[in-house]
């Protein structure tokens, strides 16, 4: 206690620099919100002030002379106001901590009642001063204490156990980094007080209430480090669960722009041939024609169809050329034959389109196609009531092949070679293969084949032509 009586204004003056800095700190800090910072700025102040009356009241007591007198007045009316003001800012900082750490919607009701003891505190304080009621000053400016002082004791105690009384009642509320400063805060002051009641010459309270505001701005700024360094996990958290939700919505759009690229393509191929689909998809501004040197071209036409769908519902019709043409489109796939179109009963085939099959082989290739054709007939008639019969022809020869238009295009072929296989077809026989004898000059030796019969092609007038 000597110790304490000899340095006690040395100690006053260290406390002083160091709730100036935390105040200082407190402004500068970023991530303390502006209620809780507020509240810890003004008790940082407070114990400042506080601390500068004390050693005020202690420099000028006992010192004669009517400035002392005025000093010494001045510093210990400020004294008890400056305590009354740290513990009310302080109830500030714990309804901020209740509201947010405890998740309260409204400040305790506690915590209100020490709002209005503060304000008694500084009502009975003004009435202290006019009566003499809490001490005297003597003809040698040294403090006589007086009974009534008890009254700022137990107005300070009255605060300080409602908020004690608070943290208790609400524990569960705080984890236990806000609720142990908030103990100490308010037990220790509580001891020292006590002490300083029968202990003369020694700011026990004061001190202790100081040293315990800086340790309580110790422990705010360790919570915000726990605080900042919590969300920046949780962010860490959200950003890779984020990634990992992108990267998976990344692999769904990239698997249906696939599958959707495949669809368009496979929907392309139907249209077009896989050269001419491939060119007009990396150029689709170019006008898509080619000439080629050599090619066989196939027709088909049904015998008497017009006859025979007068007879039929449009449903019938439909279904009995979607039936047979989708044997003659799987034939083709299979045998590497380029569909072109159809024209009601019609079917339109050719081979050696592309530079890779135009060879001698193509002419062979749709031949037997067409063989295939009259075999896949008479599966269909196997199932269907009414007996289909077909015209096949073929020639082969120069022609010029390009897509038409920009919406609902097709690809087409043009040529005198297109005519003269139609002409073929249409001069031709039920259930066999007429060819031209362009075709004929390419196959004669692979096959069996009855003729030359002559025939009229508008244009080219008689031509030979060939029955399988």
């Amino acid at each position: 206690m000597d110790f304490l009586r000899q340095h006690q204004l040395d100690i006053i003056v260290f406390l002083q620099g160091i709730c100036l800095i935390i105040a200082f700190m407190t402004l500068i800090t970023k991530n303390m919100s502006r209620s809780r910072k507020r509240a810890v700025f003004c008790m940082e102040l407070s114990c400042f002030l506080l601390l500068t009356v004390v050693r005020l009241s202690y420099i000028y007591r006992g010192v004669p002379g009517r400035y002392a007198y005025i000093m010494l007045r001045v510093s210990k009316v400020s004294d008890y106001f400056f305590t009354f003001t740290t513990i009310f800012f302080f109830n500030m900082f714990m309804k901020d901590i209740f509201l947010h750490e405890g998740a309260m919607k409204k400040v305790p009701v506690l915590l209100t009642i020490v709002d209005f003891v503060f304000l008694f505190g500084i009502c009975m304080l003004v009435v202290a001063e006019f009566f003499g009621l809490y001490y005297i000053i003597d003809e040698s400016n040294n403090i006589v204490r007086q009974k009534g002082r008890v009254i700022s004791y137990i107005d300070t105690f009255l605060a300080l156990l409602l908020q004690l009384a608070c943290l208790i009642y609400h524990r569960k509320k705080l984890p236990w980094r806000n609720f142990l400063p908030l103990f100490l805060f308010l037990v220790l002051p509580m001891i020292a007080s006590v002490a300083q009641f029968f202990l003369k010459g020694l700011a026990l309270g004061a001190l202790s209430t100081v040293g315990l505001a800086i340790v309580l701005y110790v422990f705010e700024i360790q919570n915000l480090d726990m605080a900042v360094e919590k969300a920046h996990r949780l962010e860490v958290e959200m950003l890779e669960r984020y990634k990992k939700e992108l990267e998976e919505t990344v692999k769904i759009r990239t698997r249906e722009l696939r599958v959707a690229n495949e669809k368009a393509e496979h929907l392309l191929l139907n249209i077009l041939p896989r050269d001419v689909a491939k060119e007009l998809t990396e150029h689709p501004d170019r006008v898509i024609a080619h000439r080629i040197p050599k090619a066989t071209v196939l027709f088909t036409d049904i015998v008497g169809f017009t006859k025979m769908s007068s007879g039929m519902s449009a449903d019938e019709t439909v279904a009995m050329l979607n039936e047979m043409f989708s044997l003659f489109d799987e034939r083709a796939e299979r045998e590497g034959i380029e569909k072109i179109k159809t024209i009601g009963d019609a079917y339109m085939a050719v081979a050696g389109l592309s530079s890779k099959s135009a060879d001698d082989g193509e002419e062979e290739k749709m031949v037997r196609f067409a063989q295939g054709l009259l075999d896949d007939v008479r599966t269909f008639n196997e199932t269907f009531p009414v007996k289909v019969q077909i015209r096949v022809g073929i020639n082969t020869g120069a022609l010029v092949a390009g897509v038409i238009g920009k919406t609902k295009f097709i690809y087409d072929i043009w040529g005198d070679t297109v005519n003269v296989a139609s002409r073929m077809e249409s001069t031709g026989e039920p259930m066999r293969v007429h060819v031209s004898e362009s075709t004929y000059n390419h196959v004669k030796n692979d096959f069996a084949w009855q003729g030359p019969v002559q025939v009229e092609v508008k244009g080219k007038g008689l031509m030979n032509g060939y029955f399988l």
